[in-house]
C-alpha cells in the first residue's frame, strides 16, 4: 500500500504506514502471493496488495510532497498540445487528478453513494477504502468489523466508469497522505486488470476501455505510443501470470506473481524486468528506481563503473517485521542510462538521470515479500518516470504496456 507522510519525520511516517499496512487480517502488503514486490524509496508505506501469504512490503521514505527537480527525457511530445486528444477508442474518459505526482480518479461506493478520489495504484493487487475519508455516515461495510484496519468488507455497490455492483475493499487509513485530495482509497488491480487503463498526465484525464474495444496497435502507434511486454505479470486472466518461483528461488508451489505491469527495462546496459508503480511518489529524488541485490550485483559486474554511491541519500526503512532495513543510493555515471524496451529489444525511452536505491532485505523481512526477496534482478520505479511519460496505456488483454518513444 503506497502511504505518504510528507508533512512529519520519516521516522514516524514510517512506523505509522507500518502498523496501517500491516494490521488486521486479510491485507497484507506487497505480499508475494498477490501484492506488489518491495515499495516506493520515497513513499513511506510501498505499494500494497494481499492475497496469498501474509505480509507487508517493504516501505520506503523520504516522500516530500513537492514538485521535486527535472530529469529524465527532454524530448518535445505531441502530448504536451493542450489541444490533443485521444481518440474514441480509448474509451470512456473522466477527470484525473495528479496530487502530490500522483494519479486519482473518483469513485462512488455504497447505497446511498458516497463519493471519493481513489490513488490509481497498479501496483496494489487489493483495492482499499478510508472510511473516514467520506461524510458521517459513510458508506456501509457488510461482512467484517470496519472499525478495525485490513479487514475485507462488502459494499453493496461500487461505481468507477459505471456500476460494479457489490464489492470487496480492505479498510485501511489514508489520512496522513498529504496532497490536494482527502485519499478515499486505492484503486488496484483487482479493478485495473479488468479493463484497459490509459492515464494521461499531460491534460489530467483517465480512460477506460472493456475487453475487444482498445484502439488497434496501429491506432496507437500512430498517436506517437510504443508497445512494451508485460507477458506472465500483467493479465486479465490471473491463469496467465508467471508462477512465483520464477522470480523467487524456493517459492511454494500454486503461488503467482502479484499481478502488477512489469515490464522489460535496462540499465547500463543490464536487462531487467520493473515493476510500474503509479502510486510511488518520488517528489524528494526524482527519477527513483528500487533494485534488488540480484539487480546490483549484476549492473556491478556486467558494469562496473556505471554507478557512483550517493551514501547522502541512504534510507534505514522499518519493515513489517519490526527490523531496519538498509537501502544504498547510486547515480548513474556519464554515457550509462536507464531504458524501457520494447518488443524488438530496442530503447524506447532513455533516462540518463535517475537514482537507484538498493534494498538489503533482512532475513528477519524476508515475509514482507516483496522486489527484495527475488532472487532474479528486479526493479521498481515511480512517479516521475509516469509524468514525464504523458500518457500510459495499460492494456491487461494483451499484457502490455504502451508508452510514448523517444
Amino acid at each position: 500500500m503506497f502511504l505518504r507522510g510528507p508533512t512529519f519525520s520519516l521516522v514516524t511516517a514510517l512506523t505509522a504506514a507500518l502498523a496501517i499496512a500491516c494490521s488486521g487480517s486479510g491485507s497484507s502488503a506487497g505480499s508475494d502471493g498477490g501484492g506488489a514486490g518491495g515499495s516506493g524509496a520515497q513513499s513511506s508505506g510501498g505499494s500494497a496488495g494481499t492475497s496469498g501469504t501474509s505480509g507487508a512490503g517493504g516501505s520506503g521514505a523520504q516522500s516530500s510532497g513537492g514538485t521535486g527537480g527535472s530529469g529524465g527525457s527532454k524530448v518535445d511530445s505531441p502530448f504536451d498540445d493542450p489541444n490533443w486528444a485521444a481518440p474514441p477508442c480509448f474509451g470512456s474518459s473522466a477527470d484525473l487528478t495528479i496530487s502530490s505526482r500522483l494519479p486519482y480518479a473518483r469513485a462512488a461506493v455504497g447505497i446511498p453513494t458516497y463519493e471519493g478520489e481513489f490513488l490509481v495504484d497498479l501496483a496494489t493487487t487489493r483495492s482499499t477504502i478510508d472510511l473516514l475519508a467520506f461524510t458521517a455516515p459513510g458508506p456501509t461495510a457488510t461482512g467484517c468489523d470496519p472499525s478495525f484496519l485490513g479487514q475485507s468488507c462488502s459494499f453493496a455497490a461500487f461505481d468507477f466508469f459505471g456500476p460494479w455492483g457489490s464489492v470487496q475493499l480492505v479498510t485501511a487509513d489514508h489520512s496522513f497522505v498529504v496532497g490536494s485530495v482527502r485519499q478515499a482509497g486505492i484503486l488496484g488491480t483487482d479493478f485495473l486488470a479488468t479493463v484497459a487503463v490509459s492515464l494521461d498526465y499531460s491534460h489530467h484525464e483517465i480512460y477506460r476501455a472493456l475487453s475487444g474495444a482498445l484502439c488497434t496497435d496501429a491506432e496507437l502507434a500512430a498517436t506517437g505510443l510504443t508497445a512494451l511486454s508485460s507477458a506472465g505479470f500483467f493479465a486479465s486472466d490471473p491463469t496467465k501470470l508467471a508462477a512465483l518461483s520464477e522470480v523467487r528461488a524456493g517459492a511454494p508451489a500454486g503461488l503467482a506473481v502479484p499481478n502488477v505491469p512489469t515490464v522489460p527495462l535496462r540499465i547500463a546496459g543490464v536487462d531487467t524486468v520493473v515493476q510500474l508503480d503509479t502510486g510511488f511518489d518520488d517528489s524528494l529524488v526524482p527519477y527513483s528506481i528500487n533494485v534488488n541485490e540480484a539487480l546490483f550485483a549484476a549492473i556491478s559486474q556486467l558494469a562496473p563503473g556505471a554507478l557512483e554511491r550517493a551514501a547522502d541519500k541512504d534510507i534505514a526503512l522499518t519493515t513489517c517485521a519490526g527490523v531496519a532495513e538498509l537501502v544504498e543510493a547510486y547515480g548513474l555515471t556519464a554515457g550509462h542510462a536507464v531504458q524501457f524496451i520494447d518488443g524488438g529489444g530496442s530503447a524506447a525511452r532513455s533516462y540518463p538521470t535517475a537514482t537507484l536505491f538498493v534494498k538489503h532485505t533482512p532475513p528477519a523481512a524476508q515475509v514482507c515479500g516483496g522486489i527484495g526477496t527475488w532472487t532474479v534482478p528486479a526493479a521498481q520505479l515511480g512517479a516521475s518516470f509516469f509524468i514525464d511519460g504523458k500518457l500510459w496505456v495499460f492494456d491487461p488483454f494483451t499484457s502490455r504496456v504502451w508508452l510514448a518513444h523517444d
